[in-house]
């Protein structure tokens, strides 16, 4: 007689109702983890992803329609398996491979993958797509197969089938769904990419663990195999614990370089760095060390923090001083893109007229470290304005004398909403009257003559959309006046390198846009750059025999017909910008900040 009717003498029939409800609680446990777990490894493997090959579509569509794949295949394959051996334990084994193989892959040699795959393959397309399939196609292939083998243990009879089905997929559905929103707000946010993997991959373990102790209990006890396979479990789940505790994927920093602060924030791997030359582990020359604020693997800003001279050591940044050839005194400042504030804080400290510098900056963090690591001053002149800068554009009532773009994303791509017609007009209903715009954008100057590479495109659409009018953008009838009357360019040429043969290599360009009616010659440019360097201004701590020449290298060749052909003016409803992005060089070696 059973324990349970040796109190009334009589059968105890909820016995097994409890033993069933308890079995389809582990199976509702590891498909809803599962689902959950699925979705938050996507949203992480995007961050993975974006070091080498940016947020672009192509690395969305690339992330998902991989995702998708792999599911399809599990979900086929893991149905043909459930028909023949319809086992939990088989399950269990496939989660806790799911999560081993997620646990040791992608915290550990995620980076390195995708470096090795962007330097192998530059197609912006096949890239991310290839580095998607190694990553993640493994670890999402078999959770996929949870939710057929667990429609074929729980199903009892064909004519529930569709019920069974229908709600072990809203189980995982629904962990899908919290899985996205924890990872996107409360995992990524709060701790490092690395450990999130981790975590979630350990959770797969466990679970597969945990769900089967309950499942084989509730059948009728685990024979000594099934001991034997939980403690097993029990142990991969242990191993991977303490591997996280112990060797914690961290960011390898070069050897010529000091790490001083390292933070991921909801946007960017934020890494500061110096440049420390050293001589049997003594500094020589400390005025020679370079701080610099890197975004990913992309070098954002710099200065010389032991110099007594405030100067920047990104040499582009220079060229944003650009402006003042056509504004002389500016008073009032806008920096879209806040970096290490090396320009607003230039700005204020440089030009004795200067009484306010706006930096529209989407990333808290990168406000924090540029006030603690690149010498911006408390000065109530340099005011902050954190979130998206369209949106806090549109709510500031000033007017500028001088508006630099100089946003950023991951892996050096401008936010294409920040390029748009409608977004230019914004900025240039900001500008005082004679004011200036000024915008950085990495690019070549011009098309080659023949062949298929097409490097210039993002400067020239650019062009096109400073120049179009509201009819052209919006319809006849519209204003047909352009958007900005003179265009001007001015790439960043490096030391050394050949005055002509330069122009379809990928560079910083500077992009300067005004409403004169009549536009300054060379001669006029380089003239007032010389007054600037030379005059009134000479206190500018910047580069002068670069500022003075880079103003004489004036771009003043208008683009060709064959160089626009097939592009137009960007807008809201077509920006097919992530097409333009300059590719990963097979030889470039890139810095990781992971």
């Amino acid at each position: 007689m059973s324990a349970e009717t040796q109190t009334t003498g009589a059968p105890n029939v909820e016995a097994p109702v409890i033993a069933v409800r308890r079995a389809a609680l582990a199976l509702y446990l590891i498909v809803t983890v599962s689902g959950a777990i699925l979705m938050g490894i996507e949203i992480a493997g995007s961050r993975i992803l974006a070091p080498s090959f940016g947020t672009s579509i192509f690395v969305w569509g690339s992330l998902i329609g991989l995702f998708m794949g792999a599911m399809a295949a599990g979900y086929y394959l893991g149905g043909k398996i459930a028909d023949k051996n319809p086992s939990f334990t088989m399950l269990a084994m496939i989660v806790s491979g799911a999560g081993l193989y997620t646990f040791i892959l992608l915290p550990y040699f995620g980076s390195t993958i995708c470096e090795f795959v962007a330097r192998s393959v530059t197609h912006r397309m096949a890239g991310p797509l290839l580095a998607s399939a190694v990553l993640f196609f493994v670890p999402i292939f078999l959770m996929a197969m949870v939710s057929p083998f667990g429609v074929k243990l729980q199903t009892t009879s064909l004519s529930g089938v569709g019920g069974v089905a229908g709600w072990l997929y809203a189980l995982s559905t629904a962990g899908s769904i919290v899985g996205t929103l924890g990872t996107t707000f409360v995992l990524i946010p709060m701790f490092r990419v690395s450990n999130v993997l981790m975590g979630l991959s350990a959770a797969l373990v466990i679970v597969a663990v945990v769900s089967l102790v309950i499942f084989k209990s509730a059948i009728g006890g685990m024979s000594k195999e099934d001991r034997t396979g939980a403690a097993i479990h029990t142990l991969i789940a242990l191993a991977l614990l303490e591997a996280w505790i112990l060797w914690p994927a961290t960011h390898k920093q070069p050897g010529n370089e000091r790490l001083l602060e390292y933070t991921e924030s909801e946007y960017h791997d934020i890494g500061v760095t110096e440049y420390v030359v050293e001589d049997n582990g003594r500094m020589l020359e400390p005025k020679d060390t370079r701080r610099l604020l890197k975004f990913n693997e992309n070098w954002e800003s710099g200065t010389y923090p032991y110099e007594n001279a405030y100067r920047n050591s990104v040499g582009y940044t220079d060229l944003l001083h650009l402006p003042l050839v056509w504004v002389n005194n500016p008073e009032k400042l806008l920096v879209v893109g806040g970096g290490g504030a090396i320009v607003p804080t230039q700005y204020i400290l440089h030009y004795p007229s200067m009484k306010q510098a706006d930096v529209l900056e989407l990333d808290p963090h990168v406000r924090e470290i540029s006030e603690r690591y690149f010498q911006v001053p408390a000065d109530p002149r340099i005011r902050f304005h954190v979130g998206d800068a369209r949106r806090n554009l549109r709510d500031i009532d000033d007017k500028y004398d001088v508006i630099v773009l100089d946003a950023y994303s991951s892996g050096g791509q401008i936010p294409y909403h920040l390029m748009t017609w409608e977004f230019l007009k914004d900025v240039r209903d900001h500008l005082k009257p004679g004011g200036v715009l000024a915008t950085n954008i990495i690019s070549a100057v011009q098309n080659p003559a023949r062949g298929t590479e097409r490097p210039a495109d993002l400067l020239l659409v650019e062009y096109l959309t400073l120049r179009a009018s509201e009819a052209e953008i919006k319809g006849p009838g519209r204003d047909a006046s352009p958007l900005f009357k003179q265009v001007y360019i001015f790439p960043r040429i490096r030391e050394g390198e050949a005055l002509r043969g330069y122009e379809d290599v990928y560079r910083n360009v500077i992009v300067i846009a005004t409403q004169e009616e009549k536009p300054l010659l060379r001669t006029d440019v380089t003239a007032a750059a010389k007054a600037l360097a030379t005059g009134t201004n000479s206190k500018i701590k910047i580069n002068n025999d670069a500022f003075v020449w880079h103003a004489d290298h004036m771009f003043d060749r208008d683009p060709r017909k064959e160089e626009l052909e097939g592009l137009k003016p960007l807008c809201d409803e077509y920006a097919p910008v992530d097409t333009m992005y300059r590719p990963i060089k097979q030889e470039e070696t890139m810095r990781r900040l992971y």
